[in-house]
């Protein structure tokens, strides 16, 4: 990989940590919350800027479906991601605490409700371009690739146990103000459980647009962004 893209691994890596990060904010404190907000809103400036080629392609070329898939959930992302900043910034009690906001109870659930979409989108839009990914798994023949397929299956299915267990389900459906850290759930447990949801849609994501369109990369065709 040359320079350039592997900026843009580094800052794709660094926002999903920083994501999760953000919705252990009973973990954190509402300050390092925020920071790891604005943080992470720096971050997806930058991945637009560092895929900037992409935007300038868009009314470029023919359209397959998968393309104007990933089209619309690029969009989609990036309403959920500004709906995101906007709406911390509106509750926001340290970091912009001086532009004296004081955002209503509404802004509080849309702030979570954004943040969870966020989440399922972005693992979505990481899915669609798997093929930029997959290469780098020791997915091969052998006892190691069987191994890890065995690891990666088991990861998919903890995924869908928590995405339950977590109560994600409220969340995406604006009925919850922010994350709960459900009875007996540790900090990693919580963190590494919104991990394997986010494989679990990015891999389903990924299967999926592989079944329908045969062993061609969902990522053929300079469709990344």
């Amino acid at each position: 990989m040359n320079r350039h893209t592997n900026i843009k691994w580094v800052v794709d890596l660094l926002m999903s940590v920083l994501f999760l990060l953000s919705l252990a904010h009973f973990m954190t404190g509402n300050l390092w919350h925020e920071i790891l907000g604005t943080a992470l809103t720096v971050c997806f400036i930058v991945h637009n800027w560092l895929n900037r080629g992409w935007y300038r392609a868009i009314f470029k070329g023919r359209y397959t479906p998968l393309r104007g898939v990933l089209l619309g959930v690029n969009l989609l992302l990036a309403a959920v991601m500004i709906g995101m900043c906007v709406s911390g910034i509106m509750i926001s009690r340290d970091v912009f605490a001086f532009l004296q906001l004081d955002g209503s109870w509404t802004a509080r659930r849309l702030h979570s409700f954004f943040a969870y979409w966020g989440l399922i989108v972005m693992s979505v839009h990481a899915g669609l371009n798997g093929g930029l990914i997959r290469p780098h798994l020791p997915l091969g023949a052998g006892r190691k690739g069987t191994c890890v397929r065995m690891v990666l299956w088991l990861a998919a299915a903890y995924g869908l146990y928590a995405f339950f267990q977590l109560g994600i389900g409220r969340q995406l459906l604006f009925q919850a103000a922010f994350a709960h850290l459900p009875k007996g759930t540790g900090a990693a447990a919580f963190i590494g459980g919104h991990l394997a949801v986010m494989w679990l849609f990015a891999a389903g994501t990924y299967q999926t647009v592989k079944l329908r369109g045969g062993r061609k990369s969902p990522t053929a065709g300079g469709i990344h962004a």
